[in-house]
Parts: C-alpha cells; structure tokens; sequence
C-alpha cells in the first residue's frame, strides 16, 4: 500500500554544480518519501477507511476497528488473528507419539512413556 513520491526533478549530469533551487526541491522530495514509507510497518485503518481504498490481492493491514491483522484475496478481507475480545491466557497442549529412551554408552538415562 505504501508508495514513494515520485519525483520529476531535472537530471545533473558530468558532474555539473546543482543550483540551490533542485537541491531544495530534492531535499523536500526525500523527506516526504521517507514519511510517506516505511517498508517494515504494516498499514493501520479502520474497517470505514479500508473499504474506501484499493489494494492489490495479498495486501497486509491491521484493521484498527477490530483489532486483526487482515490479508485481502482479491475479493474479500479474510481476519488472520480472532477479533477482539481474545484470550491472554497461557495455551498448552498435551500430545503422546509414544516411548522414548536416552542412552548414554550402554545405559538408559531417560525412559519416558510406556
């Protein structure tokens, strides 16, 4: 979603002095661009804001509405997190894939399972 400016600031060329004029105008340029994209930052908008916009298939926003991080297919919004309220609390998970045994030059150490 993010985009540079782009510029149509004449170019220097063979080493040519830039007259103070382009120089400003430069500068001016890159600090807007700059302001304007920040690769590692995820767009933020409310559901109100994001449906007035276009975006591409497989952009990434975080819905400010609903707390979710959010992907668009191309057609619609699909939530890759719960909306809120979500739970905080710690998750655990118990599995079995049956006996294990540490050996250590000829001894068991360890035997978990059956």
């Amino acid at each position: 979603m993010s985009k540079l400016l782009r510029g149509r600031l004449p170019l220097i060329n063979n080493g040519a002095a830039v007259d103070g004029t382009t120089f400003n105008r430069t500068v001016r340029l890159l600090e807007l661009s700059l302001d304007a994209f920040d690769p590692d930052a995820t767009p933020q908008f409310t559901r109100e804001k994001r449906d007035t916009l276009k975006f591409n298939t497989g952009d990434l926003i975080w819905n400010t509405t609903i707390n979710t991080l959010q992907v668009f297919d191309g057609n619609n919004w699909i939530s890759l997190s719960q909306e809120l309220p979500y739970t905080t609390d710690p998750l655990e998970a118990q599995g079995q894939v049956g006996s294990v045994q540490v050996i250590n030059a000829g001894a068991i150490v360890v035997s978990v399972g059956s």
